[in-house]
């Protein structure tokens, strides 16, 4: 996985579960008791339950690989109403 390929706010379904993407931990960044940990980069995954995972990118690469977690991609923004060629004022007929 590339680095910054999944941003803080990208949307998760791990099994059967939603979740998102709350943090994203570069390497040295996490002040951690076990070394281990610091030594690659981490999310933090927060579900709608309440629960929170924290997953080393490897792991979470591996997990997309093998269809267990699905990233969502973000959605399309609407142009603005000047680009619709409407706008609210306006009826439906376009006067």
């Amino acid at each position: 996985m590339k680095k910054d390929a999944l941003k803080v706010g990208t949307l998760i379904r791990d099994n059967k579960k939603l979740g998102i993407i709350t943090k994203v931990i570069e390497v040295g960044q996490l002040n951690a008791k076990v070394p281990i940990i610091s030594w690659r980069a981490n999310y933090e995954i927060t579900y709608t339950d309440g629960s929170t995972l924290l997953v080393s990118c490897k792991a979470l690469e591996a997990m997309i690989a093998n269809d267990v977690v699905k990233v969502y991609p973000p959605t399309t923004l609407l142009p603005d109403e000047k680009y619709r060629g409407t706008t609210h004022e306006e009826g439906e007929d376009g006067t």
